[in-house]
């Protein structure tokens, strides 16, 4: 099965193509260069696209079968950006996807559970969630509290609400949640 995944070289990204690799799926990702690309090839990617434009997307896209879509805060983002998720890439993906056939989509949020309401508004960061629960997509949207670096334990906790405030969870357990 061939799996195209947003965000291959993020910190979740890079756990879920290694454990990807591990349970024999092919994984598609985007890097921005050469070396990125060798790099995430390195991880266990099949096949990793230089991304130049919406065609560099549409062929990572095309001839999937299922997309894990990280979503994240766009580049030079901050405190004084309107914007901090580019969801009309997320969209313009996921519209390929769906024209592609695609009906299988994982899309890890950039809103934690943990997050006030007015902070969920902030950033554009609900658009992409919106759009996905109109669409004729199977799909599964996944929240966490705060991602981290350590070593991951192979569990989570999985609940409708979380009291998240001390809670933490590793990049590599949340990769594990995407992938499974």
């Amino acid at each position: 099965m061939r799996i195209c995944v947003f965000g291959g070289s993020e910190a979740v990204g890079e756990h879920v193509i290694k454990q990807l690799a591990a349970k024999g799926y092919q994984s598609v990702t985007m890097a921005e260069t050469e070396n990125n690309a060798e790099e995430l090839e390195m991880l266990g990617a099949a096949d990793v696209i230089i991304s130049k434009d919406d065609e560099s997307f549409n062929s990572a896209i095309d001839g999937s079968e299922a997309i894990i879509y990280i979503a994240g805060s766009s580049f030079g983002s901050g405190e004084d950006q309107n914007i901090l998720v580019d969801y009309e890439a997320v969209i313009r993906s996921l519209e390929r996807a769906q024209q592609q056939k695609i009906e299988r989509v994982i899309y890890l949020s950039p809103i934690r559970v943990d997050e006030s309401e007015e902070s969920k508004e902030t950033g554009e960061k609900k658009k992409s969630e919106e759009w996905l629960k109109k669409k004729q997509l199977v799909y599964t949207i996944v929240h966490t509290v705060k991602t981290v670096g350590k070593p991951g334990n192979g569990m989570i906790k999985a609940a409708e609400t979380i009291n998240a405030e001390d809670e933490e969870i590793p990049y590599e357990d949340v990769a594990g949640v995407l992938v499974e």
